[in-house]
């Protein structure tokens, strides 16, 4: 996810060794820095509907300190992007985007009990993700509450002496956590949380993301693509009569898949050329990300086909990816169940899953 109107060639692409970066994320702790997401506010009796026009996605029934991902559908049931809904009680949320497109300009409808204040020029957001992030991240501040944590839930706690708000998020595929914080006091906690996890770049977030399934939405919503063509219909309910006549249309046309194959050149950062042909054509792969995953050191991409047809080939027309296979998506964690799982007393995953990858 990526600020409408953040310079995404100002993001920092990495720390000196992508490869490192994403292996430490899966065998130990990597530390990023979100704070170009956008944060929103919302308070009032009328915040519920507020929202309601922001993602189809049901809240009523989300409880305070509960997290939900949704996905903002345009009426004709094209994604425009994502967000993450943080209840803070009864009438207060807290609305996290990649995009700002539709948020800074959210104003309550006429006779509206509500209010939005855009808090994301005072906010920075940092991440620790992998399996050992709550180990990291009690070296730096009280691991009681964040031990005790359900996953999409949040908390309040202090890391490094500085009041936070922590949400329990896994969008690397390993247990994680997102921390909402001041803007002034980014340096004191980065400082503080990069004793205890590498340092990472987005290059490494990209491996990560694809390697778990997860979009990479300045490549995959580049397009006109439904919920249910990116097997994410249950994040966007249809609203409405029109929506679902068109989500219907598109699911005929595309589905989005997982792949592994040969490249031609090394895919870091890689996206689909402005020129590329879409939806593909019989037979053929329109690829949107790809890496040199670090669970397989091959390269493993993201890409839409024809939803009509499963040919056992597909190809590449662009001819830079080769001998294409397609694979589960995810492809890391099929059932998502690292995400989720719990600690041991020594801070670590229950099940012990501290890997290394060559």
């Amino acid at each position: 996810m990526v600020n409408g109107g953040f310079d995404i060639a100002a993001l920092r692409a990495d720390y000196g060794d992508v490869r490192a970066e994403a292996m430490s994320c899966r065998s130990a702790a990597a530390l990023f820095d979100f704070s170009f997401m956008s944060r929103f506010r919302i308070e009032g009796p009328g915040a519920n509907e507020l929202i309601a026009t922001l993602t189809p996605r049901r809240i009523d029934d989300l409880t305070p300190g509960r997290i939900r991902y949704a996905l903002r559908v345009a009426a004709d049931g094209r994604v425009l992007g994502d967000l993450t809904i943080w209840r803070l009680d009864a009438a207060s949320f807290e609305i996290f985007s990649g995009s700002d497109d539709g948020l800074g300009h959210l104003q309550p409808p006429a006779g509206s009990i509500a209010s939005v204040s855009d808090l994301s020029s005072e906010t920075a957001i940092l991440a620790v993700q992998g399996p050992a992030s709550l180990r990291a991240l009690s070296a730096a501040g009280s691991a009681a509450e964040l031990r005790s944590l359900p996953y999409f839930a949040h908390v309040r706690t202090n890391i490094a002496g500085v009041a936070c708000r922590v949400g329990r998020l896994g969008y690397t595929g390993e247990r994680g956590f997102e921390i909402v914080l001041p803007r002034a006091a980014r340096d004191v906690v980065w400082t503080a949380l990069a004793r205890h996890a590498r340092p990472a770049g987005f290059a490494a977030a990209d491996i990560l993301r694809i390697e778990a399934g997860f979009l990479l939405f300045a490549n995959e919503l580049r397009f006109p693509v439904s919920a249910a063509e990116l097997e994410l219909g249950r994040f966007a309910a249809e609203a409405s009569a029109a929506c679902r006549h068109h989500a219907a249309e598109r699911e005929r046309r595309v589905r989005l898949l997982c792949f592994q194959a040969s490249c031609d050149s090394e895919p870091l950062l890689w996206q689909p050329p402005r020129d590329a042909r879409f939806p593909p054509a019989p037979g053929s792969l329109f690829i949107t990300s790809a890496c040199r995953s670090v669970v397989t050191s091959g390269v493993l991409g993201l890409g839409y086909a024809l939803a009509a047809s499963r040919p056992a080939h597909l190809v590449d027309p662009a001819g830079q990816f080769h001998e294409i296979r397609e694979v589960s998506l995810p492809f890391y964690d099929p059932r998502k169940r690292k995400p989720r799982g719990g600690w041991r007393d020594d801070l670590l995953p229950e099940s012990g899953e501290i890997h290394s990858f060559g």
